[in-house]
């Protein structure tokens, strides 16, 4: 965890994201035996007994998890194992003026790289953001990759495993939410929404094409 007094604003610049997610994929992992592997369903389900849903909605919510595990432990990764960021977004970057400053909110992870830019792709281009921003994100991203280590698709919505991926960080977005449900009754009301738009009930508030 690294903290910093005054870090500045938060940058939208998805490029200074892109260059440092970059270099956290360039770490040797042989250089730091002691990171953890990076696993998205652990504590994934933590708290979905206590949350203010009906039997039906949990039990929907468990057995797609189940369904994603056993996908996820099939999938076919197109790169080495190497550090990751393991965060559902883009790197948080924070910029003072004179220096670009990274707020880890978790440690980093061995994992696979395509999550970082799965996430990221869902954070900047099929969320909040304009298709522009995932462009600069690639572009920055690639120019700062590893001759040799480039990835065999042109875009991480092109890799096989994209959708797998994807619909792990769109749960781990749902439960999230759901994890905050007991707060107040907007919350409950975004959650249950939330739930009913991963079951087919109403069209997804979000774009899911692969474009």
């Amino acid at each position: 965890m690294t903290y910093w007094q005054n870090p500045g604003k938060s940058s939208t610049d998805t490029s200074l994201s892109a260059w440092v997610t970059a270099l956290t994929h360039r770490i040797d992992p042989g250089a730091a035996p002691w990171l953890r592997e990076h696993d998205p369903f652990a504590h994934l389900l933590d708290g979905l007994d206590d949350a203010p849903l009906d039997e039906s909605a949990r039990r929907f919510l468990r057995e797609r998890a189940a369904q994603l595990r056993e996908e996820w432990d099939y999938l076919d990764w197109p790169t080495p194992d190497t550090v990751v960021l393991g965060a559902l977004g883009m790197a948080p970057c924070h910029d003072d003026g004179t220096y670009v400053r990274l707020l880890l909110r978790r440690p980093l992870r061995r994992g696979h790289r395509e999550w970082d830019l799965v996430a990221a792709r869902w954070r900047s281009e099929l969320l909040t953001g304009p298709r522009q921003d995932h462009r600069t994100y690639t572009d920055t991203y690639l120019s700062y990759e590893r001759e040799g280590r480039l990835p065999d698709h042109p875009y991480i919505g092109a890799w096989s495993g994209y959708q797998v991926v994807r619909d792990i960080v769109v749960l781990t977005t749902v439960l999230n939410t759901v994890r905050r449900a007991h707060l107040d009754a907007g919350i409950r009301q975004e959650a249950a929404h939330r739930i009913a738009c991963l079951r087919g009930a109403h069209p997804v508030p979000w774009n899911w094409g692969p474009r």
